[in-house]
């Protein structure tokens, strides 16, 4: 008899682990944005990129699912954007490269497996970016101290050039837009907001995981 409990105490925590790890990583496809918090109206910083290369806005998308990841150089204002989407269960993948010498806008396809690009979705929602905030909401949080002579002071960094960051994405009937700026730098510096270490996380999947073709 405790032999059978056994089995059916290890096929029962198989299973359980198994939920967990489906919860843990979605199917994009199958979402329905559970518990996120829609924008109410479109307040994009990039309406006139999207206006330039013929985009709609993010909230009316033809596409199921998509995610505009927006990376602008605050010392030249050029923008690049890369898009993941999903509609009829096909997968694409593109990216707009802004430059000013000429001014243009260039166009290119992204490798687009459908296996990879789905695999890129369920690491991004892994790392929270359907319920990250703007990083001005987590300032009250960014705070970090050290002990003076004079007692305990404040440190702090800004960052005034660099790179910022929008992502925008829609959800089934949900969107969302927020931005951050200077992810790495602040997150070494601010070490225990794991907010930050997502924002890094993001980057770094957009990064390195969407090559041009």
């Amino acid at each position: 008899m405790k032999k059978y409990r056994l089995i059916i105490l290890f096929a029962l925590l198989n299973c359980l682990n198994g939920y967990a790890q489906r919860r843990q990583i979605p199917d994009i496809q199958r979402t329905k944005a559970d518990n996120i918090q829609s924008d109410s109206i479109n307040l994009s910083p990039n309406s006139d990129f999207e206006k330039k290369v013929g985009l709609k806005p993010i909230n009316e998308t033809s596409n199921t699912n998509e995610v505009r990841f927006y990376k602008r150089n605050e010392l030249s204002g050029t923008r690049n954007l890369k898009i993941i989407a999903v509609k009829d269960s096909i997968w694409t993948a593109v990216e707009y490269a802004e430059q000013n010498y000429p001014i243009k806008i260039k166009k290119y396809r992204l490798k687009s497996e459908q296996g990879q690009l789905r695999s890129l979705m369920r690491l991004l929602l892994n790392q929270n970016l359907a319920y990250l905030p703007n990083q001005k909401e987590l300032e009250p949080k960014m705070k970090k101290y050290t002990d003076t002579i004079r007692g305990r002071a404040e440190k702090k960094i800004i960052v005034s050039d660099g790179e910022s960051y929008t992502v925008e994405f829609k959800i089934g009937d949900n969107f969302r837009i927020y931005s951050f700026y200077n992810p790495k730098t602040y997150s070494e510096f601010y070490d225990d907001v794991q907010e930050l270490k997502d924002y890094v996380a993001i980057v770094n999947l957009f990064e390195n995981q969407l090559k041009r073709e």
